[in-house]
């Protein structure tokens, strides 16, 4: 990927003043072709499309890229009405099952996080359900042809069988992309990533119901919807990897949101129901802040109050370095950024032995890959290929793990010397309780070097 180029991109979609997009023309068509799998996995292409239509500056790219990101959305469209079509009918066969349930992230969202369901590329349905009605969930899915490909103890994916051998780059806008259902029961996942805090209760019988291109279906309301939003990117920082939409689109919501006092003072509330939830709204949407310049309503300094000096510490110095990024799976340069997040995942974690052994395992994981799945029809050709894309994959991932795990303890020294500057008075009275809103934002963010 440019560096560049994604940094000019995320300038272009923040909030607050009309953005300058003349920046864009400097960039080639090299320059964009070799960005499309950032902006892909970032979820920012028809968003970046979208904003330069509004802009009235479509002209500001190359003839070819305008012509591949219209083809993006034409093809999006497609299978958005494909995935609307499967949703509707799972949706009825869950109610027609008596199946308690509430539908979260993807057409949940919009208007209040994405003001049109065609600037996202659907990847999964996903259901929260509760626990008694778990088995008729599953054998519903069962029944209209999905079988389970994962689970945990807290979720269960489905998908239907395919002849398709998966590879590792499959397109996010076309219709042949199956999409994926999930059921969800919790949604901390303590067990994987050893922070252990309560689960926020989301109730099933205090669900809303929302209306979408004539769908009518249940929703969490709209404090557990951000609550639920909030988790899932925290979740996602942990496991080393946001997509940058998720951001945007929380900025969007806390635009609309900002000056409805009643709703915050309601939010706060919700917050407080569980330890370390503040803080967790505190980093999300500080990212948000510190990518998109989302606004931010004057009761987050409160959240800001519980967030410990370490998190702030990596918000102001390694959250942009991190997250512009690419996706780990698409990553093979030698000292990615990957693991940064590393750092603030150890705050976290308060016992010192299960500490240690969460950093092992992040920097040496020593784990089989994920055997690449074959055809039923079981060819010599299948298996060569499927064959080709294992070592690939293999190899990337070696290449990965080896760089990141490299950046992150060349990065140790540094990480100290910041926490122990924090502790001084000039330096915390610098990075006070306003979630980076008066920092820096983006490139010119300042680092202090071992």
């Amino acid at each position: 990927m440019n560096r560049d180029l994604a940094e000019a991109v995320v300038g272009c979609l923040r909030f607050g003043e009309v953005p300058d997009v003349s920046g864009l023309r400097l960039f080639k068509a090299r320059d964009w072709q070799r960005t499309f799998r950032w902006l892909d996995t970032s979820g920012l292409t028809l968003y970046l499309l979208r904003r330069l239509h509004d802009l009235g500056a479509t002209e500001v790219l190359p003839p070819a890229i305008l012509t591949r990101f219209a083809g993006n959305a034409a093809e999006n469209r497609g299978r958005l009405d494909y995935i609307a079509n499967e949703f509707a009918s799972i949706n009825q066969r869950l109610q027609r099952a008596g199946v308690n349930f509430a539908v979260i992230k993807g057409f949940s969202l919009v208007p209040e996080f994405c003001p049109d369901a065609v600037l996202r590329a659907a990847s999964d349905l996903d259901y929260l359900v509760d626990k008694a009605s778990l088995p008729v969930a599953q054998r519903v899915l069962e029944e209209a042809g999905y079988c389970v490909q994962r689970f945990s103890d807290i979720d269960f994916t489905y998908g239907r069988p395919s002849s398709k051998i998966p590879t590792l780059s499959d397109d996010p806008y076309s219709r042949e992309t199956k999409p994926l259902v999930e059921l969800h029961l919790a949604f901390c996942k303590g067990n994987e990533n050893r922070v252990l805090v309560n689960e926020p209760e989301f109730w099933l019988d205090q669900t809303v119901n929302h209306n979408w291109q004539g769908l009518r279906f249940p929703v969490l309301n709209e404090q557990d919807a951000l609550v639920l939003q909030i988790l899932h990117v925290f979740q996602h920082t942990l496991e080393c990897w946001v997509k940058l939409c998720w951001l945007l689109e929380i900025g969007y919501f806390l635009k609309r949101r900002l000056s409805d006092t009643p709703f915050w003072d309601r939010f706060d509330v919700r917050l407080r129901e569980v330890p370390c939830l503040a803080e967790f709204a505190a980093i999300v949407m500080g990212l948000a802040s510190r990518v998109f310049v989302a606004p931010m309503p004057p009761i987050a300094a409160k959240w800001m109050e519980c967030l410990r000096p370490p998190a702030r510490v990596w918000l102001a110095h390694y959250a942009w370095t991190w997250i512009i990024g690419r996706h780990p799976y698409d990553n093979v340069s030698l000292f990615s950024a990957a693991k940064l997040p590393l750092f603030l995942h150890r705050e976290f974690v308060t016992d010192p032995g299960v500490r240690k052994k969460l950093t092992q395992q992040h920097l040496f994981p020593w784990k089989r890959p994920t055997r690449i799945a074959v055809p039923a029809d079981k060819t010599a050709a299948s298996f060569l290929t499927a064959g080709r894309l294992q070592w690939q994959f293999v190899l990337q991932r070696l290449i990965f793990h080896v760089g990141s795990s490299s950046r992150y303890l060349l990065e140790t020294p540094g990480w100290r010397k910041l926490n122990k500057l924090s502790a001084q008075p000039p330096y915390a009275q610098t990075h006070s309780s306003n979630l980076g809103m008066e920092e820096k934002i983006g490139p010119t963010e300042t680092r202090t070097r071992p």
